[in-house]
């Protein structure tokens, strides 16, 4: 009887690893790869946008640069057995803590203007590779006030942008997201498989 006692707490042990490891492979690597997805989708013109996301699995974080320059991988944070101690679920959230995230994803109405504005030198074209490789203009000037994607419709000069108008809701919102998430949590539980046999 002894023995048996015993065997609990390491059953115990062995499944908070499994879930621990899916939670690594799966939920961590639906996070990076979403927020890879978010890079090359979204608008850049600084990269200061692209490398403003953050990660957070249960309340430990990973952060982009949020430095200027071309769109650098955000790892996931890694949790361990002792992070799922006293825990029913794992929450993941991504947020992008940029101070134009409104206006980067057409969320936010504003004035876009090129060269320089305010004692700023934005400029005339992206200062990202990404951004001049994605650059798409109209021979028409934006109206006074719009969202970043909507460009053309006021004759004369010309507009452009480095991402199509409401980008970021086609994608969390039009289906590629979801499957994305699923896609990684299938690939993670696969993986993880033949560790579980030893539990049963």
């Amino acid at each position: 009887m002894g023995k048996s006692r015993n065997e609990l707490p390491e059953l115990q042990a062995e499944l908070t690893k499994v879930t621990a490891a899916i939670v690594n492979q799966g939920m961590g690597g639906a996070a990076e790869k979403t927020v890879r997805t978010l890079q090359l989708l979204g608008p850049s013109w600084t990269g200061l946008y692209s490398n403003s996301w953050q990660i957070e699995i249960l309340d430990k974080k990973s952060t982009g640069t949020r430095r200027r320059g071309e769109a650098k991988p955000i790892k996931s944070p890694k949790i361990n057995a002792s992070n799922l101690k006293g825990t029913k679920s794992a929450k993941c959230s991504i947020v992008n803590l940029a101070r134009s995230r409104g206006y980067a994803q057409d969320e936010r109405l504003g004035r876009f203007k090129r060269g320089k504005v305010g004692g700023k030198n934005v400029g005339d074209r992206p200062f990202t590779q990404q951004g001049q490789a994605n650059l798409r203009f109209e021979d028409t000037s934006r109206l006074k006030e719009g969202y970043r994607g909507d460009i053309g419709g006021t004759p004369g000069g010309f507009s452009s942008a480095t991402a199509p108008l409401d980008w970021f809701k086609t994608y969390t919102d039009g289906g590629r997201f979801q499957a994305d998430v699923a896609l990684e949590l299938n690939n993670a539980i696969k993986k993880v498989k033949s560790r579980s046999k030893r539990l049963k």
